[in-house]
């Protein structure tokens, strides 16, 4: 949009840049207050996150389309932290605006620091609301970098952070374009935890 201790004389803007990478999808980047459940590690898909049984909720089916655009995103997000590649073609099946540019800024950040991302974060989105009218839709995540773990790219050596929350909410937002729900802002709140 995540880990341990840092000396500010070394590198001064590091814990900035680097939670950045997890906050830009809060990142990237949710809150549910039951437990997390792990991204799926499989190739996005629209497929991933459809209901398997029909719902008696009419907007069902726009719900588990904003959720497989959010969590698809997610997906791009994580591979772009771990090889440092924007990976521009396919984020743009899942976010634009505000939330794509975000998610941009922080992997060219950490890599000019010469950093990426092992392991990976936990989330549990929920679809708080749609609009298909206005063709809006908000999510709420519990973004949960604790497994998620920044490393120098040369070295492999464990990037120490200063202290700061790794569980934390945050919210998106989803607009429809012709058939297609993207992510379009997301906003996370490192202020409380989740």
């Amino acid at each position: 949009m995540a880990t341990p201790t840092i000396t500010r004389s070394r590198l001064p803007r590091l814990p900035h840049a680097v939670l950045t990478c997890a906050v830009a999808a809060g990142l990237l980047a949710g809150c549910g207050s039951g437990g997390t459940t792990s991204t799926s590690s499989s190739s996005p898909s629209s497929a991933a996150t459809a209901s398997a049984s029909p719902s008696s909720d009419p907007d069902q089916a726009a719900k588990d389309d904003v959720l497989a655009a959010y969590t698809n995103m997610r997906e791009i997000q994580i591979k772009m932290a771990a090889d440092g590649d924007l990976h521009t073609e396919d984020l743009a099946k899942y976010a634009k605006g505000d939330a794509a540019a975000e998610l941009k800024k922080s992997v060219l950040r950490n890599r000019s620091l010469g950093i990426k991302f092992t392991g990976r974060p936990e989330t549990d989105p929920e679809v708080a609301s749609v609009d298909t009218a206005n063709k809006t839709a908000t999510l709420s995540d519990c973004f949960d970098a604790t497994n998620w773990k920044p490393v120098y790219t040369k070295s492999g050596k464990a990037v120490e952070l200063s202290k700061q929350r790794l569980k934390y909410p945050v919210t998106s937002q989803a607009t429809l374009e012709g058939d297609t729900w993207l992510i379009t802002k997301i906003t996370a709140d490192r202020t409380k935890g989740c």
